[in-house]
């Protein structure tokens, strides 16, 4: 079902999105626009194809379509509510002495606030509604009465079979895998939902019309692990909507959950540091750790948890989970407080100050799981000391064949799919073969591409290669991560991240020193809230190089993209979020408690005065732009005064001419203080005091708590003392606190 945000029009494209807050030194929409000719007509295509697949396809986050919406039945978020245990969010994380003396003490806090978000979900304010995962709750807690309303909810829109139905069905799993026998349940929603399940469109090659994603990330594993438990619980039924049986379903959601969980072991999360769908991978990957009943399932899905909460203690700061990411709609950009991992960071590590959701995606699935997280995980997140951490996730499709994904296996193309790499020139014969293989075209996500169905697919790839900026700019793998994070502060970025292609949903980097209190940069586009719009994605992906706490964002976008979007730049720096916001010398400095950000742009920047965006936003015009951002804290920096002198005294200077055309020099030489020299261009190696600074290549995983080879097929982790490992090839987990 698509209603909407999800539909992209051609006019969408061509128009500037529409804003209250001019004045602005050029509007948004006076960007040059010129005539269409064949190769911008083709430009449209591929940029509205790409956009509708991302947006149509992938579920919105929890936030639109008949799926969720119906299925959750949520309550209005209420205010956070404070949960035992709980460090204040407005002060910096105060670390406990290392060492295995005080895991205990993490582990009790986390069970105790555990319980107390058991407790917040099923007490809501009077006369809210409730959703599916409160019912998950209320049964865990032996807490009724039981609300059918959101069950009925979920079972209906599970018979419509609209984008995101497959939320329904896994929080549905939950349920019944759970508590299907409790006294809570009575018969007839035991019955409606095991009809619900066996009744249930599960692959995308089984019969019956549905408007279901099942290719991105999230949507794998959730339609994976739905069929093989469904499957599971009912091994003997006939399952209506292709006549197998239940064991016949098992084992085809079982290879398919294997195949998953292998390639993420290797890989990692493509959707990486998601502040919208990492909870949504988290929900399937909790079922398969409390429901499996083949040990090594069980065991690989609880290695991806580990991954997944390494990925939020390593990049996450003052419960905000503000990370570059490979997709993240504009509210989940634009503050911490949404953020689906939220309720699952206040549990773990105590650091948003209160709970949000009491019908969590990610929250109650991990509240009401035996999955315990290793003491190693605590550590990190507890860490008080700065760390780097660079990380690699995601292949190219060159790279593919040789790390066991092909490129002409319909199966393979669901992974290169659920990469976001529909158009690439390496896959999209093979995108064009599962089309039509699968009777996809006539889809609505797919409407804006189907003039490509009559193009031979020998001409594909070249057609492709033309377009790269939009064909290739979805594609979210490779990537390569670097962080640095502190109690107080927190600057994370994808390294030369396909500079000057479009980004769909990628957030190329990012400043957190709290919840609110967030500084990063995008060019915006017009494609709204799905992508690229305002400041979901970037109309232009930067280059960005980082070293320890400073980093260069250079845009320079190509001929193609400067017809379709408009010509500008701007950041998000919301001044009532920060303490003191300074302005010196081209610089706009923030302070929050003890932690520091300073932001430097090579054009003149000016304040947005009205409108939404008011004192939140500040914007250059053109398309070519530099800038330049530290983070910093008072430990190391002494107080807000003297890291303000000190970035000051760095000298900052651009070599090219920011009016100047795509192939024109463009670089940054900044003495960085703390970091060294920088020099940053558009093209080339960057440099920090002359030695190269590697922009690929990286490992898995490389910071102070381990490193792992890039495919390796074991994990060694070890903060304060306290280990966790993983053996892919025996299934096998072992650490503190297992």
């Amino acid at each position: 079902m698509l209603a909407g945000p999800c539909v992209t029009t051609p006019a969408a494209l061509a128009a500037p999105s529409p804003r209250s807050h001019a004045p602005r030194s050029a509007p948004l929409g006076a960007a040059r626009r010129r005539h269409p000719g064949a190769r911008q007509a083709a430009a449209r295509t591929f940029a509205l194809g790409a956009a509708g697949v991302l947006a149509a396809g992938c579920g919105g986050g929890g936030s639109r379509g008949g799926g969720l919406a119906a299925a959750a039945v949520t309550s209005a978020a209420p205010s956070a509510v404070t949960s035992a245990g709980a460090a204040p969010a407005t002060s910096a994380v105060a670390a406990p002495p290392s060492g295995a003396a005080l895991a205990a003490g993490w582990a009790a806090d986390v069970e105790r606030r555990r319980l107390a978000y058991l407790e917040f979900c099923v007490t809501p304010p009077a006369g809210s509604s409730e959703g599916v995962y409160q019912q998950v709750a209320r049964l865990t807690l032996g807490r009724g009465p039981l609300d059918r309303r959101p069950i009925d909810a979920s079972i209906d829109v599970m018979a419509r079979r609209p984008d995101t139905a497959d939320f329904g069905a896994t929080s549905l799993v939950r349920l019944y895998g759970l508590h299907a026998q409790h006294p809570l349940v009575p018969a007839d929603v035991r019955d409606r939902i095991r009809d619900a399940l066996v009744g249930f469109k599960y692959w995308i090659d089984q019969p019956g019309r549905d408007d279901m994603c099942y290719w991105s990330e999230n949507h794998a594993i959730m339609f994976a692990s739905c069929e093989y438990l469904a499957g599971t619980f009912f091994p003997s039924a006939t399952f209506t909507n292709d006549g197998l049986s239940g064991d016949e379903h098992r084992r085809l959601g079982l290879a398919r959950v294997r195949r998953w969980l292998a390639q993420r072991l290797r890989t990692g999360l493509v959707e990486w540091n998601s502040p919208v769908y990492y909870a949504h991978t988290l929900s399937p990957l909790l079922n398969l750790v409390d429901l499996a009943p083949d040990p090594d399932v069980a065991a690989q899905a609880a290695m991806v948890v580990d991954l997944l909460l390494f990925d939020v203690a390593r990049f996450s700061c003052r419960g905000s989970m503000g990370a570059t990411a490979g997709r993240a709609y504009e509210e989940y950009k634009l503050s911490g407080r949404p953020g689906s991992m939220g309720d699952v960071i206040e549990v773990v590590w105590g650091s948003r100050g209160g709970f949000s959701s009491r019908s969590s995606t990610g929250g109650v699935p991990f509240a009401t799981s035996r999955y315990r997280v290793p003491h190693a995980l605590l550590a990190i997140g507890h860490d008080p000391n700065p760390r780097v951490e660079r990380a690699r996730v995601g292949l190219a499709p060159a790279e593919g064949p040789a790390a066991g994904v092909g490129l002409t296996d319909l199966d393979d193309g669901l992974y290169w799919w659920s990469q976001g790499a529909y158009f690439h020139p390496d896959t999209i014969a093979l995108t064009h073969r599962m089309l039509t293989t699968w009777g996809l075209w006539g889809r609505p996500e797919f409407g804006q591409i189907a003039p490509l169905r009559h193009v031979p697919p020998a001409l594909l790839p070249g057609l492709a290669s033309t377009l790269s900026p939009l064909s290739e700019g979805s594609v979210l793998g490779p990537v390569h991560l670097v962080g640095w994070r502190a109690p107080e502060a927190l600057l994370t970025s994808a390294q030369s991240y396909r500079p000057g292609q479009v980004g769909f949903q990628q957030h190329a980097w990012q400043a957190t020193l709290g919840l609110d209190a967030c500084v990063f940069t995008t060019a915006p586009a017009t494609m709204g809230r799905d992508g690229p719009g305002e400041w979901t994605g970037s109309a232009s992906l930067p280059r960005v190089v980082q070293v320890e706490n400073a980093a260069v964002i250079l845009y320079n976008p190509g001929g193609l993209v400067r017809t379709l979007f408009p010509g500008a730049t701007h950041a998000w720096f919301p001044r009532a979020a920060f303490d003191e916001v300074v302005e010196r010398n081209g610089w706009v400095f923030g302070r929050k408690d003890d932690g520091y950000v300073a932001l430097w742009s090579a054009r003149p920047l000016a304040w947005a005065q009205l409108g939404p965006y008011a004192d939140k936003e500040v914007f250059a015009t053109g398309h070519r732009n530099a800038w330049a951002c530290r983070v910093g804290r008072r430990a190391d920096d002494g107080d807000f005064a003297d890291f303000m002198d000190a970035v000051l005294q760095g000298p900052i200077a651009l070599a090219g001419d920011l009016d100047g055309g795509p192939s024109d020099p463009l670089e940054v030489t900044w003495a960085a203080p703390g970091v060294g020299t920088l020099i940053v261009p558009w093209r080339g190696e960057p440099l920090r005091d002359a030695a190269v600074v590697p922009q690929a290549g990286f490992p898995r995983h490389d910071g102070p708590s381990g490193r792992q080879a890039w495919l390796a097929p074991a994990l060694e982790l070890e903060q304060d003392g306290l280990r966790l490992r993983h053996d892919v090839a025996t299934s096998t987990r072992t650490g503190d606190g297992l």
